[in-house]
């Protein structure tokens, strides 16, 4: 009999151990991945830099899928998500100009009312509730635009067009419709705010001269980045601004120098292509 029992026990501390090391090993060894599941209207985010600020669009992409979408699916006159799924979402680095209205930096949501002929755009600083939760109280920004008419767009899309060094157009495009809104940014001032060494400083009048915008600004950057740092670099950009301006001969003279000083800091400096210029800019006088 106490053999018996002790044959039992043994079989009872084994079951015990091996039960043991199972749960061990079920305790460390990593958790199962979630499922998960692609959505229908996926998700993209678009970024584009405007100047010297950044603006992003976040969204869903619905699809046309063959059916009626405007005054059937998005019924007109009632407030759309401008998107699927959660809302969609415009961020802003920048203070920026939409409509002729200011707009501060930050996050928005961004809804629409689509009608025939009109449509109503808005901005919203409710950002957290899901997207077909609208809560006007919180608008920021409205206003009118026309929609048009363009190729079939299967999958709703957000672009920016139409870029210059301080706007674009941000374009929504979905089946046959598209519509379209200028932001503009103040990228003079934050420009002006930046700039502080004789190089951030020739390289902004260098920026303005290649774009043809801020000339009359970037002539003062340019004198004080000379005055910083009298060097071949910022004597050739203040070279090319003068000839930019007219001022032919002042270009001459100051390109002149600017090969001078750069013989005198290296012998062997190549100045080739600014001594072709002064004889460019002699031979049209």
């Amino acid at each position: 009999m106490k053999k018996l029992l002790c044959v039992l026990s043994a079989v009872v501390l084994v079951a015990a151990l091996a039960s043991h090391e199972a749960f061990s090993q079920a305790a460390q060894s990593p958790p199962l991945p979630m499922l998960r599941v692609p959505r229908v209207s996926q998700g993209a985010k678009i970024t584009q830099v405007i100047g010297l600020s950044d603006v992003t669009i976040s969204y869903h992409r619905p699809g046309v899928k063959g059916r009626e979408i405007w005054g059937k699916l998005l019924p007109y006159g009632e407030i759309w998500r401008a998107g699927a799924n959660e809302p969609t979402l415009f961020t802003f680095s920048d203070e920026v100009m939409i409509a002729g209205k200011k707009l501060n930096a930050g996050t928005y949501r961004f809804v629409t009312i689509p009608g025939p002929k009109e449509w109503t755009v808005i901005f919203n600083s409710e950002v957290k509730n899901w997207g077909t939760v609208y809560e006007p109280q919180y608008d920021t920004l409205r206003f009118r635009v026309t929609p048009e008419t363009g190729p079939q767009e299967e999958w709703l899309s957000y672009s920016f067009t139409d870029l210059t060094p301080s706007s674009a157009r941000v374009v929504l495009a979905w089946e046959k419709m598209r519509i379209g809104f200028k932001i503009e940014f103040n990228t003079l001032a934050k420009m002006q705010s930046s700039v502080g060494t004789w190089q951030v400083l020739n390289a902004a009048a260098g920026y303005a001269l290649s774009q043809k915008v801020y000339l009359n600004e970037a002539m003062g950057w340019i004198a004080r980045s000379i005055a910083l740092d009298k060097n071949p670099r910022n004597l050739q950009t203040k070279a090319d601004l003068l000839a930019e301006a007219g001022k032919v001969d002042d270009a001459i003279a100051t390109a002149e120098e600017a090969v001078k000083l750069a013989k005198q800091r290296n012998p062997n400096a190549n100045t080739s292509g600014l001594e072709k210029r002064i004889s460019d800019w002699k031979a049209k006088k």
